[in-house]
């Protein structure tokens, strides 16, 4: 193969995609498509794609250049606006201390954002480093035949994830400069500044990974017409393990990008509240607190909320988007469809389309006008959850019929008969998605009053903590956590059972598609709390008027119960999507479906659970071990010359080495646990493997469960304390800032988020490599006995 042929093989699929765009672009003038060779009835799904992203990626340009561009005199602006809003002379008055709170919030604004926005460009080169020694240790076990289909995928997955990231720390570094400046005009124009950075946001996801996807998709297609050797299905099911290394470069990089941030701001938050404990005016009214201990403080919270959490769905929809390949390559019928093989983009075109109805939703985000701010903010986000639900069901209604072949089966290649599901209609696939949508609903209603501050064992949970009866809280906490644990368990497994008795594996391929679909609005809401809730806290860290401040606090008062919608819909969806590729790699493996055939099963169930645990305890013990190394200088002098070179301190001094060190965590645990998963798989093989994969993900589904519940509502606890004036007056507030931020925040993220990650990992890991997990293993294998020559 000359230079010209390779040059040509991979120029091509970007032609082709130039060639759809143009096609795209004049839809309209079917004179335009004809001139460029597109078909506009047979290659639809391409053009809807592309036509998708386009919107998606104008619309987060748009977004950004609306309410988030930066001035060039920036410090100047901000500090004059500030000026209209802190209470200066009040303060000098109380404490006989001259300082200027306008000009420090401003500098720490953009101290935020630089810091905030620094964080990428540091993990970018980390994130380079750790996807190179996973390709070097990990290459060797992928099928021959995808290998460099397998390479090209992960750095294509590099390049998504690292677009997605770079978005989601700038909006995160540049709203926290604009959204008090937006405060200052009205409620709606807030609720509005903050809907608007969180649908941007996520429109950027669907733009980067579909357009880089498709581009991906071209490039594997035209390889697969360099080889006649193979059959159809066989090509198609090497080209799902080629897709694999798509979504596993998202993940990999993601250790970095997501978890470092994760660790990172939780182990600050740690530190400061565990080191301001003596003191029990926690709003930061306190001038004597220095500025870096301030805007530590709000850091931390930005990163640990938005970005994780945002990282998380854009993992979900990659994978989603890879799960058809793997799940539609073991269907016959499927691998001779020829019309840009509509079937194994379904799930992509539901999203594509369902992003067309965010748009048209999102004009109807303050459609419910009230004068009271709680009331205005919770009506506007419930209306929004019902009008995406009511459209998305329209799409499951409609889209099957045009996406999926009629009627197919899955058989597998020289997979087992028990393994095969006949007859799998499009109405089983419709039931499917219909199933999972409202599976969503009804769990996001459930998981919301399980954790709102309005629910009565919350309450109590604060009223305790208030009091510092300890145990009585930790029993609050533990009998919410386990109910919400045992009903979101149960109707998650009715769901995967009831999907899979329908449609096979397909069936909760679907389901989770539908289960994952309506993100797109619930990300936005999300970001209502979260941006809220940073704003009251540099409103308090910096004597913000009250009129400003109480908008922020009452927003926030309402948002917040509801930003559990989005931790749910990630970790349920993460749990189906784990599921459909434990049926992928069943049919890769070719063995029976019951992982509970001997021994090795039985080992294997273990394996998975004692991974999990440990997985859990290196995250908590790398918070631990970070937090307990803050070296802050909380309290300043009475000195105004002291306090003014206090606040001069910049943030470099505490977080660049702990950043550092956050990143060596990283790595310490994901080496770790691929090399253990390697090491189960030479001794154990396909017998175990199965085990390994069903256990991993129940006991992550259920420590997942009770980590959501029970850190959300300890922080809820806190928040209802804080805002209570009769228990802020009695001063009795520490108990539930120790208890609902020190301990919630370890539990809740350092056990639930991360798990989705390293949850699908290890599942995409095992069925990628699976000549390797499914070989028959050196241990508990029955020998033939040897013949002996005398």
């Amino acid at each position: 193969m000359c230079v010209g042929d390779i040059l040509g093989m991979c120029l091509g699929p970007i032609a082709t995609c130039a060639k759809y765009l143009c096609g795209a672009l004049g839809l309209g003038l079917l004179f335009t498509a004809g001139a460029v060779g597109i078909d506009l009835m047979a290659d639809w799904p391409i053009i809807l794609i592309i036509l998708a992203s386009i919107l998606a990626l104008i619309w987060c340009i748009m977004a950004y250049c609306g309410a988030l561009t930066e001035r060039d005199d920036e410090p100047q602006y901000l500090a004059k606006q500030f000026e209209l809003i802190c209470e200066t002379q009040e303060i000098v008055r109380q404490y006989e201390v001259r300082h200027n709170y306008a000009s420090e919030l401003a500098d720490g604004c953009i101290q935020i954002s630089n810091t905030i926005i620094g964080m990428f460009f540091t993990q970018l080169i980390y994130a380079l480093i750790l996807l190179i020694l996973f390709l070097l240790s990990t290459i060797w076990f992928i099928p021959v035949g995808t290998k460099a289909g397998f390479i090209v995928g992960l750095f294509f997955g590099f390049a998504s994830i690292t677009i997605i990231a770079w978005t989601a720390y700038t909006f995160a570094g540049r709203s926290i400069c604009k959204v008090i400046t937006t405060a200052i005009q009205n409620k709606w124009e807030l609720y509005d500044f903050m809907y608007t950075v969180g649908f941007g946001v996520v429109l950027m996801c669907i733009a980067s990974i579909y357009f880089i996807f498709l581009i991906l998709f071209f490039l594997f297609k035209s390889l697969q017409g360099l080889s006649n050797d193979n059959k159809p299905q066989d090509k198609l099911q090497l080209m799902g393990i080629c897709c694999c290394g798509y979504a596993l470069g998202i993940i990999v990089c993601a250790f970095i990008y997501r978890e470092s941030t994760s660790i990172l701001g939780r182990s600050i938050f740690n530190a400061i509240d565990g080191l301001i404990k003596c003191d029990r005016n926690l709003s930061f009214n306190n001038p004597y607190i220095s500025s870096p201990t301030k805007l530590l403080y709000v850091i931390s919270n930005i990163i640990s909320t938005q970005i994780v959490n945002l990282l998380d769905t854009a993992i979900c929809i990659a994978v989603l988007t890879v799960g058809g390949f793997v799940i539609f390559s073991n269907s016959e019928e499927v691998a001779k469809e020829n019309i840009t093989w509509k079937s194994l983009l379904a799930p992509t075109l539901y999203f594509c389309v369902n992003v067309f109805c965010a748009v048209i939703v999102q004009t109807m985000k303050s459609m419910i006008w009230d004068n009271e701010v709680v009331r205005f903010t919770k009506m506007n986000i419930r209306q929004q959850v019902l009008i995406t639900h009511l459209m998305t069901l329209f799409i499951f209604f409609f889209m099957p019929m045009v996406t999926i072949l009629k009627q197919f089966s899955l058989k597998g290649i020289e997979a087992p008969e028990t393994l095969a599901k006949e007859d799998i209609t499009i109405r089983k696939i419709t039931y499917c998605c219909i199933l999972g949508q409202l599976s969503n609903l009804v769990l996001l209603s459930i998981g919301e009053w399980m954790t709102s501050h309005g629910c009565q064992p919350v309450r109590n949970l604060a009223l305790s903590s208030s009091e510092r009866i300890l145990t009585q809280s930790f029993n609050y906490a533990t009998f919410l956590s386990a109910s919400g644990q045992i009903i979101i368990v149960l109707t998650l497994g009715i769901i995967a059972t009831a999907a899979h008795a329908l449609a096979g594996y397909a069936g909760i391929l679907a389901a989770a598609a539908g289960f994952l679909i309506n993100v797109l609005i619930i990300i936005p809401l999300y970001y209502i709390g979260s941006i809220s809730q940073d704003g009251a806290k540099l409103c308090a860290a910096s004597h913000v008027t009250q009129v400003v401040s109480e908008r922020f606090t009452k927003m926030a008062w309402a948002a917040r119960n509801y930003m559990i919608y989005l931790k749910i819909t990630n970790a349920g969806s993460a749990i189906l999507l784990a599921l459909t590729f434990l049926g992928g790699a069943l049919y890769l493996f070719k063995v029976d479906n019951n992982p509970l055939i001997d021994f090795n099963g039985i080992f294997g169930i273990l394996f998975g659970i004692g991974l999990a645990f440990l997985i859990k305890g290196m995250t908590v013990g790398s918070v631990i071990s970070i937090s307990r190394i803050f070296d802050l200088n909380i309290y300043e002098s009475g000195i105004a010359a002291e306090i003014a070179k206090r606040n001069n301190l910049t943030l470099s001094r505490f977080f660049e080495s702990k950043h550092l060190l956050a990143i060596i965590w990283v790595y310490i645990i994901t080496i770790t646990d691929t090399i253990l998963l390697f090491i189960f798989a030479y001794f154990f093989g396909k017998r175990g493997s199965p085990g390994f994969l069903l256990g991993h993900t129940v006991i992550i589904l259920f420590l997942m469960c009770y980590s959501i519940i029970n850190g959300t509502a300890m922080k809820q606890s806190r928040y209802y304390n804080e805002v209570d004036d009769k228990l802020s007056k009695r001063g009795n507030i520490y108990q539930s800032c120790v208890q609902g931020d020190m301990l919630a925040t370890v539990v809740e993220e350092s056990t639930a988020i991360p798990l989705i990650v390293y949850l699908l990992y290890n599942i995409i890991l095992v069925t990628c490599a699976y000549p390797y997990f499914g070989g028959e293993g050196d241990l508990f294998v029955e020998k033939e006995a040897e013949t002996k020559f005398f």
